[in-house]
């Protein structure tokens, strides 16, 4: 079966049950992510953004926002999305589809009357084709390294064209369309010099629903990659047989994935030995070479904070957590974070960087001020799908950051909703999600 009659004709009652489950994780994981990025500086500018840029029509900004086109709410939604960074991802392609195929999928929900699990199912193509699609442009491009959105775009695409109904064979130029109006997303330069742009999510989810408008005026894009290229043509050989969403990681720290381990090392060590950060004399973290672009300290503002190794292992030792208050301006003039971040250093460690990214993995030493030295375990970050995180962890998660901004009581309707979709219409949701809703 070509790609195109695979994402055409997925069905959720054909989906493996294990699939169905991880498909509404990863919604979920989505929606809380949006849900507490409205406490994000950038979030205002945002919207006012979209406003000024796109104009009125039927799709929301999540939550708070104008009302817009499919184009201006994926790409608002997005980019406010990957404004808090800790949404789903996947290892291999160092990076994220969610934050590009979610927005996507739900603004072209708005254009047509769908079941929830149409709009579950969608999503399942989406991620599918996107992590495909990262995986076949990295190799098609090595060593260039693009950000998420460059590779999302395509899954974006393919998980609004499921669900506007575009036919198979009209499919594969929606996906060329996106994939060719997609970012170069240069991403180790964002680390670097941390950026709202962040890993690309808003770019790609610009040219997907640009693709998506462009066919609906009869505009046809080019092949995709995944006809044109070699290795896209292998990449969806597999479809419907390998589960690529299976092997997605959840995120329990809003920073780069890149820093939790380290963050998990120090926190072990701490939980172990009963230190504090007023004992540390200094930290060394042990890891791939890409996480030394994680090293501009002191951050200046939230984007800063969330790419920075220093920041979010000294947060964790002064404050015993690292969520959302751990990432705000609020806290980053903290002088006693800002001490211990001076102390944190980082090394190359050759072992570790011979695994990544099929592996991401830490080690930390931690120097006290009475001359000890403890040194922790090479270890990984928890939430990844050979240690994954419970339904309940991600459940808890969800209540954060929704309650946050939402309420307590909106936070547990729409948790609800969420995690009973497949027996819904998608209006259930989407009205939840659009300003002003209600349960």
């Amino acid at each position: 079966m070509s790609h195109e009659a695979w994402i055409a004709g997925l069905r959720w009652e054909d989906l493996p049950e294990p699939v169905q489950h991880q498909a509404r994780r990863c919604l979920k994981d989505i929606v809380a992510t949006a849900a507490g990025a409205l406490a994000l500086p950038a979030a205002g500018p945002i919207e006012r953004l979209v406003a000024a840029q796109f104009g009125a029509g039927p799709a929301p900004m999540l939550f708070r926002g104008p009302m817009t086109t499919l184009a201006g709410a994926a790409f608002g939604n997005a980019l406010r999305i990957d404004g808090l960074d800790c949404h789903d991802g996947f290892r291999l392609n160092k990076g994220h589809a969610g934050a590009t195929v979610v927005p996507v999928l739900l603004a072209a929900a708005t254009l047509r009357t769908v079941s929830g699990a149409e709009l579950l199912a969608a999503l399942v193509a989406g991620y599918e084709i996107a992590l495909r699609a990262g995986l076949a442009l990295h190799a098609t491009y090595a060593p260039a390294y693009h950000g998420s959105g460059a590779w999302a775009a395509l899954g974006a695409a393919a998980a609004g064209a499921h669900l506007l109904g575009i036919p198979a064979d009209e499919l594969d130029a929606v996906l060329g369309a996106a994939e060719y109006h997609g970012p170069m997303a240069p991403i180790l330069r964002c680390t670097v010099h941390p950026s709202i742009v962040k890993d690309g999510a808003g770019a790609g989810a610009l040219s997907a629903g640009m693709a998506l408008a462009m066919h609906a005026q009869g505009l046809s894009g080019l092949p995709s990659l995944f006809t044109y290229e070699p290795k896209g043509r292998k990449q969806v050989s597999s479809l419907g047989k390998d589960w690529l969403i299976l092997k997605q990681y959840f995120k329990l720290y809003p920073t780069c994935r890149w820093t939790h381990a380290p963050v998990e090392g120090v926190a072990r060590l701490r939980a172990q030995h009963g230190f504090t950060a007023a004992d540390v004399e200094r930290v060394e973290v042990e890891s791939f070479a890409e996480t030394a672009t994680l090293m501009t300290f002191p951050p200046k503002d939230s984007d800063g904070a969330q790419y920075c190794l220093p920041w979010a292992v000294a947060a964790m030792l002064v404050d015993g957590e690292l969520g959302v208050d751990q990432v705000l301006p609020g806290r980053l003039g903290d002088s006693a974070i800002v001490e211990m971040g001076r102390r944190v250093v980082f090394r190359q460690a050759d072992d570790l960087q011979a695994r990544f990214p099929a592996e991401c993995l830490a080690r930390v030493r931690v120097f006290l001020k009475n001359g000890r030295t403890l040194a922790g375990p090479t270890l990984g970050a928890r939430g990844d799908y050979t240690d994954p995180a419970s339904d309940g962890e991600l459940d808890a998660k969800f209540s954060r950051l929704a309650a946050r901004t939402l309420g307590a009581g909106p936070a547990r309707a729409l948790g609800e909703v969420l995690d009973t979709l497949n027996r819904r219409p998608a209006a259930d949701l989407l009205s939840l999600l659009t300003p002003g809703g209600r349960a």
